[in-house]
């Protein structure tokens, strides 16, 4: 089992990177814990690189989702203008790759 996989698919379907570590460490306990008795059948999260693409892209959109609602908060419009292009931005690059299927 690759924790580090899971946790990139995790955080490549949104899910806040701290959380996505703590459910795959946990996942991998009951996975050793269970293993002893059961058939474990390895779950197939996709290519390597593409999970690391796909997370930074999430992330990467969390941070100008952020950083607009800060350049609202602050009333400086330029700076809102700027983080909701580069929130298209990263949208219209999720679409390209296949992340988005809408």
């Amino acid at each position: 089992m690759d924790t580090l996989q899971f946790s990139l698919a995790l955080e490549g379907e949104g899910m806040d990177p701290k959380h996505a570590s703590i459910i795959a460490h946990e996942i991998y306990r009951i996975y050793v814990h269970s293993v002893l008795g059961g058939v474990y059948k390895p779950v197939d999260y996709g290519d390597f690189e593409t999970l690391q693409i796909k997370a930074k892209l999430m992330r990467a959109k969390t941070e100008a989702m952020t950083n607009v609602l800060r350049a609202m908060n602050a009333e400086d419009a330029d700076q809102e203008k700027h983080w909701q292009g580069e929130m298209e931005r990263i949208d219209a690059e999720r679409r390209q790759r296949g992340f988005i299927k809408y």
